[in-house]
């Protein structure tokens, strides 16, 4: 469950940062419409927080697993 809750931050936040070098619309995803004043620091920052999610939540599941 964490790990696709970092993988769907990942994809949000690092392609909000990158959507404007693609695209003329300077919102993108769900979870980032808010912040397209800000990008692409913040579309980073959530993109950083999503690699954090996914490993803490892999290293979790492998916890359980001991």
């Amino acid at each position: 469950m964490w790990g696709f809750l970092g993988v769907i931050m990942m994809i949000q936040g690092f392609g909000s940062a990158m959507a404007p070098l693609f695209t003329d619309d300077d919102k993108f995803g769900f979870l980032m419409w808010w912040a397209s004043d800000y990008q692409p620091f913040a579309g980073i920052v959530v993109g950083l927080l999503g690699i954090g999610v996914a490993v803490l939540g892999e290293r979790a599941k492998g916890a359980d697993r001991d």
